[in-house]
Order: structure tokens, then sequence, then C-alpha cells
């Protein structure tokens, strides 16, 4: 089943839902960083919600950043995404497992913070906070919607591994609009519990299947699909812009101290290294 989001306007307008299916795009990222299973189903959790949100940028330019920072074993979850949701992650602990008789919640832990970053153009960037209270991505995202963001979501993710090959990764999410009467959410909620298994609805229907088979009755208006891909975004290029950013001053002292600059991208592994020769033409370019 290839990556695909599905959008639909309900009830002429007053509520949205989305149904996404993006296993391909969370495999990529655990084979990046070598991860284990237990390690790769929260971290496709994450990456699941960062495309959602990051499909609801405006922008190419638009910019999105999240970070789960939980007690648990992974450390901190960073995700990152961009217009057409477009992400890519990492984890502090990639190698983690569960231990017998660990709950998944280890994972991640029970206390924490979720901060989400997103940078649109403006003067200062929004910043958003919500609280790591279950270890449990769905419900503690759903409960940084509502506080932070003011927007009650029926929220539903999951990611499943098995021997580094993932069987899926998604979700589905249904949000009110401005109109939406307290009958429509009654509506919303009650069509939404069919949700809580979302792995084997996306097993066996595509997102677009779904919501047709859940909320056809009601006329879905649907809009362009969006294809979530991992995708980053580092280069030698944008790595010697940071170079020049400190000076040549500074990169010169770590040259004549390390005898190269070596610069690693949490997000893909990949190593640029820069020698003295490179610096110095670095800077000529000036």
């Amino acid at each position: 089943m290839k990556d695909v989001m599905s959008k639909a306007l309900l009830f002429d307008g007053k509520a949205m839902i989305t149904v996404w299916s993006m296993p391909r795009a969370a495999e990529e990222g655990a084979r990046l960083h070598n991860m284990t299973d237990d390690a790769a189903n929260v971290y496709g959790r994450v990456l699941a919600v960062s495309a959602y949100m990051a499909a609801g940028l405006k922008s190419e330019s638009d910019k999105l950043t999240v970070i789960v920072e939980g007690d648990g074993k992974l450390g901190r979850i960073v995700a990152c995404g961009e217009c057409g949701a477009k992400v890519r992650g990492y984890v502090s602990n990639p190698r983690e497992v569960l231990r017998a008789g660990e709950q998944p919640s280890a994972m991640v832990g029970g206390e924490g913070v979720i901060s989400v970053i997103k940078d649109m153009g403006m003067e200062q960037p929004y910043r958003g906070y919500g609280n790591v209270v279950k270890g449990d991505i769905t419900s503690d995202f759903a409960g940084y919607f509502l506080l932070s963001e003011q927007t009650p979501t029926a929220l539903s993710l999951d990611c499943a591994f098995e021997d580094g090959k993932c069987l899926m990764c998604g979700g589905a999410a249904a949000v009110p609009l401005p109109g939406c009467g307290e009958e429509y959410l009654v509506v919303l909620e009650d069509i939404m519990r069919n949700f809580t298994d979302i792995r084997s609805a996306l097993e066996t229907d595509t997102p677009k299947e779904l919501i047709e088979r859940h909320f056809g009755h009601f006329s879905p208006v649907y809009l362009p699909e969006i294809t979530p891909a991992y995708r980053c975004t580092c280069s030698r290029a944008r790595t010697s812009g940071m170079i020049k950013a400190i000076g040549r001053k500074e990169a010169m002292s770590i040259i004549d101290e390390c005898g190269r600059i070596d610069v690693h991208c949490e997000f893909c592994g990949k190593n640029y290294s820069f020698n003295a020769q490179d610096i110095d033409k670095l800077f000529k370019e000036e």
C-alpha cells in the first residue's frame, strides 16, 4: 500500500476527517537509524502525528518541529516536518527494547513535555506545549491539541514493526471547524469510535476507502490527496552555510585542533567532512 493522506470536509464544511497511511516513510526513517522494532513503533507514531500537522502548513517555506522529551527509555524524540507532510526524525536511544513485563509506555515514560514549534514566516514562530502523561503518543498528543491549540481532536495513531519491516503506520483525526454544533460533534465522536483499532483498518483499506465507509453517507467533499514521505533536507551546501555562520576564525580554530570539521546529520546519518583546503575555499567564495 502506498503512502497517502486523504482529507475530506464533512457536514457542509463544519468538520474535517483525515486518514493517512505512511509505512514506507516510517520504515525509511527507522532503517536510517538502525532502530529496534520497539523503538520504531514509538518513533513511527511521532512521525505520523508530525506528518498530520505538517500537512496543515500552507507555504513551502513553513517548517514544523516536534519534540517529545519523556523520562522513558528512548530519551528525546524529535521530528521535523514541511509542507506536504514531508517528515524526518530521530530518537536519542534507537537501540532500546522492552524487557519482559514492561509496558510499551516505558519507551516514552510517564512524565515529560511535548514541544511544537511552527515557523510560518511570522516575526516569531508559534510555540505550543503539552505534557507527557501516559507515555502513549496518541492520548498525549490529543491532550496537546486540546490544551495548546484549542482544537478538540479525535485522534487515533498506530505503528507496527516486525523484524525491521513496517507492517503499518498512520492514523485518523477528526476535528470540528467553525460552525460545528453539538449535534455534529456527537455524530463525529460516535463514528470515530470505529477508528480505535486503526491498525486493522489500515491493513485492509486505503485511507479514502475508510472515509467513504464510515462517512460516505455525509457526502464528504474530498481535498487533494497528499503523499507523506521521509525527506531529509541536509546537503553539503547547507552544511557549508552552517560553517560560514561560525566565521573563518572559529572554523580554522577547529581545523587546527582536530584537523578537520565533521558534521553529522541526526536525521539521515550522513557525515560531511571539511579539511583546511575546503574551509579556505569556502571563505574565499564570499
